[in-house]
C-alpha cells in the first residue's frame, strides 16, 4: 500500500510536471522580481556595508597576477592553497574593464562581481526550489537569500565562496534536469553540462567537492537516485576543469609545492592543524561569538541549523528528485558541524551551508504538511515570520556603514604630514595598506619607538581577541597614553583608530621596561 506521501507525490508529480509544460514566461515576472531584489540588497553599500577583509586584499592581488599573465603567488611564493577559478575570474574582469590601483582599491571595485553573481545565485535557488516545491516555496526561497544577512555578508566582500556556491547550485539544478528529460541527446549534453559546473566549483574551491561529487556517488546507492551510468558521466566530466590545473601546474615544474600546500590545506580542513578560525588557540570562543551575532544573524544561524534536519527529511522522499537535493542538503551541513565542533571553523564555511538549506527546507515544508495538513497554519506563519526577519536584518546589514580601515587609510593620506612615521598593528592593516611610504608594522612599544613611529593605527575588535600582531594590552596603553585622532566605531573590526604618540611616554615606558611584545607575526 503506498504511503501518504507516495500518493501526494505523484499527485503533485503530474501538476509539476503540467506546470513545467506551461511557458517560463508565465512566471517570468516572479524570477525578475527575485532577481532584482537580490541584486538590490548586493548592490546597495556594496563599498561601505563590510570593513575589508584580509582575504580580499589577498585575493585581488592574485587576481592581478593573473591578469597580467603570471602564476599566482604571495610574497614571491607560488600560491596553491585554493585553485585559480575565482581568481581567474576577476583577473578577465581585471583585463576586460581595466581595473587597477592598490590591491584594497581593486578588491573594493571587484566586490561588484560577486554582488552579481551572488544576485544570480539567488535566481538559480528560486529554479531549483520551483522545480521540487511549486512557486510559492521558491518564492519564499528567493526572498530568504536574496536577504539573509550571513549570506549577503559574503557576497558583499570580494570571496570565492560566492562564484563557488553559484557553480555547486547551478550544477544541481542541471543535474535535476537530466533527471526530467527523457532524450538520451539532450540528457548526455545536461550530464556534460552538470559535470563540468562541478569541475568549476572543485577548481574554484576545492572543499565544493564534498558538496557535488559526495552526494552524487551516495546517490548511486541511496535507493537508487541516480543511475550509475549517469553519475559516472557527470563525475568524469567533472575532474576535467582540475585535471587541467593539475596540467598545467606539472608543466611549470611545481607540482612539489603544490602537494604540499594542499597537505597543510587537508590538514587545516580536518582540523589537524589549527591555524585560523574559532578552534584555533588564540580565536575567541565560537559560542560567545554567535551569541554576540545573533542580533545581526540570528535568521542564518536557523537556517544553519535547518541543513542536515531538512536535507533528511527530503531524502527520505519517494520523489527522484528531491531525494538528489536532500542528499546534497545533509552532506553540505555535516560539514559544517563538522568544522564546527573539529575542523577550521572559520565563518565562510557557512556559506554552502545556508545555499544546501535554503534548497531543501522549503520542500521539508511542503512533505510536512501533506503529511499533517493541520501543520499548514504553523508552517507558513514560521515562513512569513522567518521572511520579514530577514529582510529586516538584510536591510540592517546593507545600511550600516562599516568601512573603518579605507576612512582611516584616506584620513591618513589626507591629512597627516607626508613624512609621517606610522606603525599598523593588524594583519588586515598590512596587507590593506601597504606598501606606503613612511607606515610599516610596528605592533609593540619597542618597534614604534625603534620605528620613530608618531601614529598608530589600531583595529579594537581584532587586537582584544587576539587577532592582531600587537596585544590587547597594547591597545590598553595607547588607551592611556596615546591621544586619538581619528576614530570610527563599525561592527566588524570596532573602534578604528588613529593614534598620535606622546614620544616622551613612550620613551619612559621602552625604558622602564615596558615592551608589550607583539602576539603574532615574527615582529619584534
Amino acid at each position: 500500500m503506498k504511503s501518504l506521501e507516495a500518493s501526494a507525490s505523484e499527485v503533485r508529480g503530474r501538476r509539476s510536471a503540467r506546470a513545467r509544460r506551461k511557458p517560463l514566461r508565465n512566471h517570468g515576472w516572479v524570477v525578475l522580481g527575485v532577481g532584482l531584489l537580490a541584486l538590490v540588497f548586493r548592490v546597495f553599500g556594496v563599498q561601505r556595508a563590510n570593513d575589508v577583509f584580509i582575504d580580499e586584499v589577498t585575493y585581488a592581488d592574485i587576481a592581478r597576477q593573473i591578469a597580467d599573465g603570471q602564476m599566482p603567488s604571495i610574497l614571491g611564493t607560488p600560491f596553491f592553497l585554493h585553485p585559480p577559478g575565482s581568481y581567474a575570474l576577476n583577473g578577465l574582469v581585471i583585463r576586460v574593464l581595466g581595473l587597477g590601483g592598490h590591491s584594497t582599491d581593486l578588491a573594493l571595485q571587484l566586490r561588484w562581481v560577486n554582488g552579481v553573481l551572488g544576485a544570480v545565485t539567488v535566481v538559480i535557488c528560486f529554479l531549483l526550489v520551483r522545480r521540487l516545491a511549486g512557486l510559492g516555496p521558491a518564492v519564499w526561497a528567493g526572498v530568504m537569500l536574496a536577504s539573509d544577512p550571513f549570506v549577503l555578508r559574503m557576497d558583499g566582500r570580494l570571496m570565492m565562496e560566492t562564484p563557488a556556491g553559484l557553480a555547486v547550485l547551478s550544477g544541481w539544478l542541471l543535474v535535476l534536469l537530466v533527471l526530467e528529460r527523457n532524450g538520451r541527446r539532450s540528457r548526455l549534453w545536461l550530464e556534460i553540462g552538470a559535470g563540468l559546473v562541478f569541475g568549476l566549483a572543485i577548481v574554484i574551491k576545492d572543499m565544493t567537492a564534498v558538496f557535488t561529487v559526495v552526494p552524487l556517488l551516495t546517490a548511486v546507492v541511496w535507493r537508487r537516485t541516480i543511475p550509475p551510468k549517469m553519475a559516472l558521466r557527470i563525475l568524469v566530466c567533472s575532474l576535467v576543469p582540475y585535471l587541467i590545473y593539475l596540467g598545467l601546474i606539472v608543466a611549470s615544474g611545481l607540482l612539489p609545492e603544490f602537494l604540499g600546500q594542499k597537505s597543510v590545506g587537508v590538514l587545516r580542513m580536518v582540523g589537524a592543524v589549527q591555524m585560523t578560525g574559532f578552534n584555533s588557540v588564540h580565536s575567541v570562543s565560537l559560542t560567545d561569538r554567535l551569541i554576540d551575532l545573533a542580533g545581526r544573524f540570528g535568521t542564518s544561524y536557523v537556517l544553519l541549523g535547518f541543513s542536515i534536519v531538512a536535507g533528511a527529511i527530503v531524502a527520505m522522499s519517494p520523489v527522484v528528485k528531491r531525494r538528489v537535493v536532500g542528499l546534497f542538503s545533509v552532506f553540505t551541513g555535516l560539514v559544517g558541524i563538522y568544522s564546527v565542533f573539529f575542523g577550521a571553523a572559520e565563518e565562510q564555511f557557512g556559506y554552502c551551508v545556508v545555499l544546501a538549506a535554503l534548497a531543501s527546507t522549503p520542500v521539508a515544508a511542503v512533505m510536512l504538511v501533506n503529511w499533517r495538513p493541520r501543520l499548514r497554519g504553523a508552517v507558513v506563519t514560521v515562513a512569513a515570520i522567518m521572511a520579514i526577519l530577514s529582510l529586516f536584518l538584510g536591510s540592517q546589514a546593507r545600511s550600516v556603514v562599516d568601512d573603518g580601515l579605507v576612512r582611516a587609510r584616506d584620513f591618513m593620506v589626507a591629512e597627516l604630514p607626508s613624512s609621517s612615521k606610522v606603525g599598523l598593528t593588524s594583519v588586515t592593516g598590512e596587507f590593506a595598506l601597504m606598501p606606503h611610504e613612511g607606515w610599516e608594522v610596528l605592533p609593540s612599544l619597542q618597534s614604534l619607538r625603534d620605528g620613530g613611529a608618531e601614529y598608530v593605527l589600531t583595529q579594537g575588535r581584532p587586537l582584544s581577541e587576539g587577532y592582531g600582531f600587537a596585544s590587547p594590552e597594547f591597545l590598553v596603553w595607547l588607551q592611556e597614553n596615546a591621544r586619538p585622532v581619528f576614530t570610527f566605531t563599525g561592527p566588524t573590526s570596532g573602534d578604528t583608530v588613529v593614534w598620535k604618540l606622546d614620544r616622551e611616554k613612550l620613551e619612559a615606558a621602552v625604558t622602564g621596561g615596558l615592551i608589550l611584545p607583539p602576539v603574532t607575526g615574527g615582529y619584534k
